[in-house]
């Protein structure tokens, strides 16, 4: 991507290039060794003809000091604006150029690891005056102080219009330094994206090791950039680049074990102590021996990088999973590019052809990267989804719960309007029973008044629509119950010659007010009602209902009548049978002689109802019997 990108801006901003002359390209040279003899060779030195590209070591194997090459070329006339030369895959110390006689310029490579790195071009431009028309020579001088340290040699080198030239060294430059930066900024983001993963979900120890790995790399790489133009620590320069070169290796092994599944302690532990020994024992030895080293280095590294590709495939969990595969070849690539590198130092790569050890970078960043990245989204994957089943087991248990309090809460209304019922059988039974037996008794006694039998069936329809009364939802309006007793009552009681007075304020709401409780209170004020008119004799009935405070509601029923008898109070039935509904419904039932005589009957009504359980009641049991 990268090469793409700098080709497409070269395009955009060397258009002009584009018509200039292509540059003459020099595939053929003279060679001379002059050992520490640094002066330009004579015309009748001994000469070798070569072909470029050319290495030393394949013709003067071992030799160290001066080299020279010649180019001998023909120019029909002498060309207009800048010109340039470009050499490609240049191995040795320094190189210089002379044009004619004139030194053009040259590069020298003075930091530790000596041209080992990327493979990096030599850009020269000159004005088109040291050209001549006819016979031109240009001589490339190249020195090694060590014999081991390069596989010495130079590639082929263009020479033209500068702006053609230019365009051929930039994209050495792409395949060099551009590339090597663009690793160092992939690498460094790989680390920092993984760890803010990492601090997200930390049990994960394999994304925390390609972290730590990813972010020592860029460490080293910086640190040995940084210190490169420097002469006070060599020494650490060459671990750096040692580490820079093949730091990446060991990690990459484990990186890819861990995927699969395979935990090696004591075959990690051995890694992390080859990874030491490499990195110091560069450290040791002569510069002489350094080529040997560096071709041990990238042997090692690539049968390290072979087995661990092996392993993987071999311990991984079959069915072969994508993340597995993509490890081992991963390594398998890696290990390539090492084994390239080691070639090299055999003579069977060029000395002109690219470095290709650094791109082991973005192949380990992206190959075990996303493999790793595909581990981290397969655990939230599988973790979702168990939120899903879990969430969908919740769901079933609280859809069962409900159905479950559902059919519960249907039962205990369908419970509680059978003991409803029953209450109101046995109030019904008490109540409109009683009265249908009196008149049946009345009949029986002979011939009946029937003025007074025609009471008599009214005192039953009124107990009946009374009954029908408390069936009728109240929504908790305790006024409203009571303005149907009134309507109910009203016409009964002043038909006996009984005034009644009503004294009823707005009041609030009544919880659990239901049919049964309706019914209760009803039966309650009835029998005071009816105390008031058969016993007491009285010529003046007032009910009043007013709210006491916040929980209460106080309902009385006064009458001016001749009082009663508390000792024969106690034993009666009616007056237990209203004491006992009281209760039921966790209300307060007061009996009291008036200050003006008569009676006071208070009920106190609680805001909030108790719920009332099935009662037996005696006096329907009587009736029933009756």
């Amino acid at each position: 991507m990268v090469r793409a990108l700098a080709a497409g801006m070269l395009i955009v901003f060397a258009l002009p290039a584009a018509v200039a002359a292509q540059p003459a390209v020099f595939r053929k040279a003279e060679f001379i060794l002059t050992g520490n003899d640094w002066r330009r060779p004579s015309d009748h030195a001994k000469w070798t003809a070569v072909t470029l590209p050319h290495a030393w070591y394949r013709t003067h194997p071992g030799a160290k000091g001066f080299g020279w090459y010649r180019i001998d070329f023909e120019l029909q006339r002498v060309p207009t604006g800048a010109q340039g030369i470009e050499l490609d895959g240049w191995r040795s110390d320094w190189v210089e150029f002379y044009l004619n006689g004139t030194l053009v310029g040259g590069s020298r490579e003075v930091t530790a690891g000596g041209g080992l790195g990327l493979n990096t071009s030599v850009f020269l431009t000159f004005p088109s005056t040291l050209l001549l028309a006819g016979r031109n020579e240009l001589l490339a001088q190249m020195y090694t102080s060590h014999a081991r340290l390069n596989i010495q040699g130079l590639g082929r080198v263009r020479l033209g219009d500068a702006r053609a030239v230019r365009l051929r060294s930039i994209e050495a430059q792409e395949w060099g330094f551009y590339a090597e930066r663009s690793f160092f900024a992939m690498t460094f983001a790989a680390g920092l994206i993984s760890l803010f993963v990492w601090l997200a979900r930390r049990s994960d120890r394999v994304l925390l090791w390609y972290c730590i790995s990813c972010l020592s790399w860029v460490a080293a790489g910086a640190a040995w950039n940084i210190l490169r133009w420097s002469h006070y620590v060599p020494h650490l320069q060459i671990v750096l680049i040692t580490y820079r070169v093949y730091g990446l290796a060991v990690p990459a092994v484990i990186l890819a074990l861990r995927i699969a599944g395979l935990r090696m302690r004591l075959f990690e532990g051995l890694l992390w102590l080859f990874l030491a020994a490499e990195v110091t024992g560069s450290l040791w030895g002569s510069p002489d021996n350094l080529m040997i080293r560096l071709m041990a280095y990238d042997s090692i590294n690539g049968i390290l990088l072979l087995s661990g590709a092996a392993l993987t495939l071999y311990g991984a969990r079959r069915p072969l999973r994508w993340p597995d595969v993509t490890a081992s070849v991963s390594l398998g690539m890696m290990s390539a590019l090492m084994f390239y590198e080691a070639g090299r130092y055999f003579g069977w790569i060029d000395v002109e052809a690219p470095v290709l050890r650094p791109f082991h970078v973005p192949v380990l960043i992206f190959a075990i990267g996303a493999a790793i990245y595909d581990r981290h989204v397969r655990a939230i994957w599988r973790m979702e989804r168990s939120n899903a089943e879990l969430q969908e087991r919740v769901d079933e248990k609280a859809h069962e719960i409900e159905a479950y309090h559902a059919e519960r809460e249907q039962r205990l209304r369908q419970e509680a309007l059978i003991r409803d019922r029953q209450r109101i059988l046995a109030d019904m039974h008490d109540g409109l029973g009683a009265s249908l037996v009196g008149l049946l008794r009345y009949a029986q006694a002979g011939a009946p008044d029937a003025h007074n039998l025609e009471l008599r069936v009214k005192e039953a329809l009124q107990e009946l629509r009374i009954a029908i009364d408390a069936l009728e939802p109240a929504e908790g309006d305790l006024g409203s119950v009571l303005g149907k007793l009134r309507y109910r009552l009203e016409p009964l009681v002043e038909s006996a010659g009984v005034r009644l007075a009503w004294d009823v304020d707005e009041l609030p709401p009544v919880q659990a007010l239901e049919p049964s409780a309706v019914f209760a209170i009803q039966r309650i004020l009835l029998e005071a009602v009816s105390n008031a008119m058969q016993h007491a004799g009285a010529q003046r009935i007032r009910i009043a209902a007013h709210a006491i405070a916040d929980a209460a509601i106080r309902i009385t029923v006064e009458d001016d009548g001749k009082g009663f008898d508390h000792g024969l109070s106690s034993a009666g039935l009616g007056l237990a049978s209203m004491r006992r509904r009281a209760e039921a419904l966790g209300a307060s039932l007061e009996i009291a002689a008036g200050a003006g005589g008569g009676t006071v009957v208070a009920l106190t009504v609680p805001r909030s109802l108790a719920k009332q359980a099935p009662t037996a009641y005696p006096e329907a049991e009587a009736a029933l019997r009756a």
